[in-house]
């Protein structure tokens, strides 16, 4: 028995965007009085939707920073950033091709905690979107963003699959989490800009199958899963 379903994280799977992302979103919240490096954007708020931040930033400091200039401009400054900056995955179409090839029956989706407009606008300037149209799903969709198992579940749901059926592919702990809880197999990778030993680390203490930091690496991977799951 195989695996009928790899679900993507797209920011920092599909498409280096989190040090971008996380620059830009760290600018903005300095400004609107929050004082945050971009190293701490990643650390803790890397997989998180925006909605989630803000929640979480503006519970600390007691102050909705929503209407701060810096904030309302920064959909704006992230779009101008990501047209001159983003960039695929290194080997991510090859990937992908090699997938295709290897397991002509797995189907692929993406599910983040990025806005569909952006999914969009991303994967667009990434020559990702003919491939993933109509196939991605944000925590816009869902209750609750991850942690929560929602959006992994919205996907499965929306693809045919059963949970147990899908492997996921995320590059945070926070949807390592989501993965686990959806009850889905987990796949952490290291492979973005912003991949250090300190990502490794908190991506290992979620016990995912395994930690990969090269896409050349994937396709074998599938291949292990699908006959440990044969076997069990």
């Amino acid at each position: 028995m195989n695996y009928d379903l790899l679900i993507w994280d797209c920011d920092g799977c599909l498409i280096d965007s989190e040090w971008i992302g996380c620059q830009v979103e760290a600018e903005g919240f300095t400004k609107a009085g929050y004082p945050i490096s971009t190293e701490e954007m990643i650390a803790r708020f890397c997989g998180v939707s925006s909605a989630e931040v803000f929640s979480q930033v503006e519970a600390e400091i007691g102050v909705n920073i929503r209407h701060h200039e810096a904030i309302v401009n920064q959909d704006e400054a992230l779009k101008a950033a990501f047209e001159q900056h983003l960039k695929p995955i290194a080997g991510i179409h090859e990937a992908l091709h090699e997938l295709d090839n290897s397991f002509p029956n797995l189907q692929m989706c993406i599910a983040s905690g990025s806005s569909m407009d952006r999914l969009e606008h991303t994967l667009k300037l990434t020559n990702l979107y003919d491939r993933f149209e109509n196939k991605y799903f944000s925590a816009d969709l869902v209750e609750k963003g991850k942690p929560a198992p929602d959006v992994f579940l919205k996907a499965a749901s929306e693809m045919g699959v059963a949970p147990e059926k899908c492997v996921v592919v995320e590059d945070s702990h926070l949807g390592l989490q989501a993965a686990r809880a959806a009850g889905m197999t987990a796949l952490g990778f290291t492979g973005a800009s912003h991949g250090n030993a300190d990502l490794h680390s908190r991506l290992e203490q979620q016990n995912p199958m395994a930690i990969f930091n090269d896409m050349k690496e994937l396709a074998n991977l599938i291949k292990k899963l699908n006959m440990l799951k044969s076997t069990a």
